[in-house]
Formats: C-alpha cells, sequence, structure tokens
C-alpha cells in the first residue's frame, strides 16, 4: 500500500479517536449495574444474538418475533434494562446463533468481541501483517468502523468476513465463496449485488453452492422451527423496524448510512425518497456491470461492489459499513489505485464517518455518512472506469476484440 494512504487513515482515526472517546464516556460506558447512559445492558445488540441464540436452543422462537413478549422476556433476563428491543433477523439466523446461546452472557460477549475483530483484520489485510504493515495495523486498530462494531456489539465484523472474504477467495475456492455468499442471507439487504457479480463474472459453481447454502439454511429453519416465526417476521417484526427509518423517530436514523436517509434528512417526503434511492440503485448496478466488464484490478471490482452494496438497499447503518471498509484496505494495498488527491481525501473522509461523527452530525441533521459513502463510491468509479480508459488506449488494433471478450475474466485473474 502506498505510504500516503497509510498516512492518510491513520489520520483519519486519530481525527476521529477524542469524538469516540466521548461519546462511549458519556454515552456507552456500563455502570455497576452493567446498563450504559440510555439503559441499554452491556453489550446492545449482542443481547439480542445471544437472546436469539438460546430461545432457539429452547425451541421457543416464536418469542423473538413477538414484539410485546420478547421485550417483557428481556427485562427479566436483563434487569434492570427497560429500553425497546427488537429482532430483526429473518428465522434463518437461528442456527448460526443457536452456538452463542449454549455459554453465559458474560462469558460469550468478549468472545464475540474478539472474534469480530480477528474476523475483520483477517479479511481487510488479507494476509499476515509484516514489519512495514505496523502503522496501517495501527490505524486499523483504532478505526471508527472497529468501534462502532465493538460499541454496540454488532454483526458488522463478521458479515464483511463473509462479503469480503467471499470476493477474495472467488477467484480460486468458487464453492467456499458461494457458501459464504449463501450465509449472508440472514442480512439480504447487504447482498443485493452479489448474483450480479457471480452471473457477470461467470462463476457458476459459487452461484450454484450460494443458492444451494441459502436454500439448506431455510429449510433449516423451517425444519426446527416450522413456517410460524417466518410468518411473524414478515408481519409482525419487518413492519416495526421499516418504521424506524421511514419515521425518522429513532436513534436508527442517527446511523443510517444510505441515499434514502440523506434525502429525508435534507427534508424529501418518504415517496419522494424512495423514488430516488431506487434511482440510485439502479445507476450503481449499471455501473456495476460497466466495472465488472471492464480490466480494472480484481481487489478494486469487489470494492466497487462493496460500497455499491451499501448505496443500494435503503436500510443500512454505520456498522454495516465494515464490509466496503474492508475491501477499501483491501483495493488500497492490493489493487493499483493511485494516490491523487482526490482518492486520499475520500478515503480519509468515509474512514473517520462511522461512528462519532455520524452519530453527532445525522443527530443534528447532517447527512455525513451517506454523503462520504457516495464520495468514496465516486472515486472507486473513476478509477476502476479509467483503468478501462487507459486499456482500450493503450491496446493495439489487433487485440482489443480479446481484451473486450474477457473482460471480466481479467478481473477475476
Amino acid at each position: 500500500m502506498d505510504r500516503v494512504f497509510v498516512r492518510y487513515l491513520l489520520l483519519a482515526s486519530l481525527v476521529a479517536l477524542p469524538g469516540m472517546i466521548v461519546l462511549m464516556a458519556a454515552y456507552f460506558r456500563p455502570g455497576g449495574d452493567l446498563l450504559e447512559q440510555r439503559g441499554y445492558y452491556l453489550g446492545l445488540d449482542f443481547v439480542n444474538y445471544w437472546t436469539g441464540g438460546r430461545l432457539a436452543l429452547e425451541g421457543r422462537v416464536g418469542i423473538l418475533y413477538d414484539v410485546a413478549a420478547y421485550n417483557e422476556l428481556l427485562q427479566q433476563w436483563f434487569a434492570p434494562a427497560k429500553e425497546f428491543m427488537i429482532f430483526s433477523y429473518p428465522p434463518n439466523a437461528l442456527p448460526l446463533l443457536a452456538p452463542v446461546g449454549l455459554l453465559p452472557y458474560l462469558v460469550a460477549f468478549p468472545l464475540w468481541l474478539m472474534l469480530g475483530t480477528a474476523a475483520f483484520f483477517a479479511v481487510a489485510l488479507g494476509r499476515r501483517p509484516t514489519r512495514a504493515d505496523l502503522w496501517l495495523v495501527v490505524a486499523v486498530a483504532l478505526s471508527p468502523i472497529l468501534w462502532v462494531n465493538l460499541n454496540f456489539g454488532q454483526l458488522g465484523l463478521l458479515l464483511a468476513l463473509l462479503f469480503v472474504g467471499a470476493l477474495r477467495l472467488l477467484p480460486s475456492k468458487p464453492v467456499i465463496a458461494g457458501i459464504m455468499i449463501g450465509l449472508l442471507t440472514i442480512k439480504p439487504q447487504l447482498g443485493i449485488l452479489l448474483p450480479l457479480v457471480l452471473v457477470l463474472s461467470g462463476a457458476w459453481r459459487a452461484f450454484a453452492a450460494a443458492v444451494l447454502t441459502a436454500l439448506l439454511l431455510i429449510a433449516l429453519s423451517l425444519a426446527l422451527y416450522g413456517g410460524a416465526p417466518w410468518q411473524a417476521w414478515w408481519s409482525e417484526t419487518a413492519p416495526v423496524q421499516l418504521a424506524f427509518v421511514t419515521q425518522m423517530k429513532s436513534f436508527f436514523v442517527t446511523q443510517t448510512t444510505t441515499p434514502f436517509i440523506a434525502l429525508r434528512f435534507l427534508g424529501a417526503s418518504v415517496e419522494a425518497a424512495l423514488a430516488l434511492q431506487a434511482l440510485v440503485a439502479a445507476l450503481v448496478v449499471v455501473a456495476t456491470w460497466a466495472v465488472l466488464k471492464g480490466p480494472a484490478s480484481w481487489p478494486l471490482k469487489a470494492t466497487v461492489v462493496a460500497f455499491g452494496s451499501v448505496l443500494i438497499s435503503p436500510y443500512v447503518l454505520a456498522y454495516d459499513l465494515a464490509i466496503p471498509l474492508a475491501a477499501l484496505v483491501w483495493c488500497l494495498r492490493d489493487g493499483g489505485v493511485r494516490p491523487s488527491r482526490f482518492a486520499v481525501a475520500a478515503t480519509a473522509i468515509v474512514w473517520a464517518i462511522p461512528f462519532a461523527l455520524t452519530i453527532i452530525l445525522q443527530s443534528r441533521g447532517i447527512p455525513v455518512a451517506p454523503l462520504a459513502v457516495m464520495l468514496c463510491y465516486v472515486w472507486l468509479l473513476r478509477e476502476a472506469l479509467g483503468a478501462r480508459s487507459s486499456a482500450l488506449a493503450h491496446a493495439a488494433p489487433a487485440t482489443s476484440s480479446s481484451h473486450a471478450s474477457i473482460g471480466i475474466g481479467r478481473g477475476l485473474g
């Protein structure tokens, strides 16, 4: 990786660090009763994962999708916590969460944090770091995206392992990559672009493995828990989750990173924001097709896909940015991108915003996270499409047709 990028990643981490420390001390520091300032139990969202796993083991998954009954149970198990919670994941996530519920909560939580941290470092760096990687490792260790996931006990670091890990393995181990993509269906809004990637890349073994894995996971959930949890998730939980974002009345909006929420902050109606979000999604699909057909390096293509995947859906939160930011580190190390002023500025801004800056600014109506993600996406598109233009400009007439026919294959190589 160019030293300029390393320097700016480290600088961005250090700039964001004071805000993270203040925010965590003021609002998220647990007291003697293991409650943080707002009344949530230590681990915040990990409470959902552990409870989901425990109820799956006990055969009581119906409680998860009955919002009133679920919160009553949480107030019993995690007293004196009284804040509202919702288990938003579909039932196919429950077989994967069941092992978490085997352990006592205060044992499972630190193990969860360690596993997520290891997963993020592994998929972002891709190989054992050397002495030359010291400052990059420090930048990642201090990165807001790592700490927002640790602070909220979130799943984002493990989802980054599945998403970016699948794209790393796709050229050499397509079946394993497909299995990882199939597992991503536990949070389906993050994987919308991946079927397109597999089709355009001609990765049919990976496509088959992904479909088979997803179907087996759904079939397993139906066999273990029946169809009622699926019906309840769709009819009861999903509408509550949607209302959090569309009504702009919850803490979720301070962490949402999509064009939809940016437009809502700027005064657009729900209908107008959804329409423009659909337009952005269509443009992202077209851009993805153009990039995958071009001669850009595979790490650069994969990073364009990762950023496009968090722009295409109206419901993506700051901790989900672990996916594109892990891909970004891979791209900066191996993608052959150039350290122009635009590049380092876009990189530093998107690296700095996922935690404290997003909460502070978006609570004041300034949609900093969506704008930062879009800025970095524009830069990556310029790099990827610029590689195509450069290849066409330097190609000899006799070889230009062969380049056009193997554009995707070259990317995977």
